[in-house]
């Protein structure tokens, strides 16, 4: 058994419970998050590990509270149950790859500079095939969970607006429609050469890939930039 620490209640419990929430809404844009508590990052770190050793079917909540050293029931505590664990853990996969890139990006303006940023962190996503092993593992059973799903779906829909934030930087008003589809682009294909990588080695140039990725973005970047600010979809100045 797991080390046996009190379990929350009252009004402790419903403060986690809006910590908590706070956390998932933060999660929206990825590499924001506040570091997990010390318990909470020893239970991911175990859900990690049971992972890399035995696959999915060995995540139980037993399994990863004993792993951790933790008392089981901090899972639903830190997480809300063993479905936001899992959810946190598909994040954890490449958070720091994104934090690095939101760090790098905060002090670029350029739209060259920004999508270089942006290709540089795909290349890094792409290269990590523990890491899509492991995401591989994962994915289809999120999905067959409708909870899950909506976790994930959150989780995703982070992804494309730190896209898009990294595309539009600082211009005035909306960013079009455009830049919307060009971020969803960009969540999807370092998913996908991983596959065709983890499928057939060394059968896609990724780096080449990228860098032709990198001038249609800048080709796209530059048509809107082109257009009028109505047709771009700028928002008008209020009077």
């Amino acid at each position: 058994m797991g080390a046996q620490g009190p379990r929350p209640t009252g009004t402790t419990e419903r403060k986690n419970r809006r910590s908590a929430a706070s956390q998932r809404s933060a999660s929206l844009l990825p590499g924001a998050r506040p570091e997990l508590p010390p318990t909470a990052q020893r239970l991911l770190d175990a859900a990690h590990r049971l992972l890399v050793r035995s696959g999915y079917n060995s995540l139980s909540v037993e399994a990863i509270g004993r792993e951790a050293g933790e008392n089981k029931a901090l899972i639903r505590y830190y997480f809300g149950s063993k479905n936001g664990l899992l959810v946190e853990l598909t994040d954890a996969l490449i958070s720091q790859t994104l934090q690095g890139a939101r760090q790098r990006l905060a002090g670029l303006s350029g739209i060259h500079d920004r999508v270089g940023v942006l290709v540089e962190t795909m290349q890094s996503i792409a290269d990590d095939m523990p890491s899509f092993r492991l995401l591989f593992d994962l994915l289809p059973r999120l999905l067959e969970n409708p909870g899950m799903a909506r976790q994930l779906a959150d989780l995703y829909r982070g992804y494309r607006e730190v896209n898009v934030r990294a595309l539009w930087g600082d211009r005035p008003g909306d960013p079009p429609p455009i830049v919307h589809d060009l971020a969803a682009i960009l969540v999807a294909l370092p998913d996908g050469l991983a596959v065709q990588t983890l499928a057939e080695p060394g059968a896609i140039d990724v780096h080449r890939t990228l860098e032709a990725m990198r001038n249609f973005m800048e080709g796209v970047m530059a048509s809107v930039d082109a257009l009028p600010p109505a047709a771009a979809g700028f928002a008008e100045a209020e009077g």
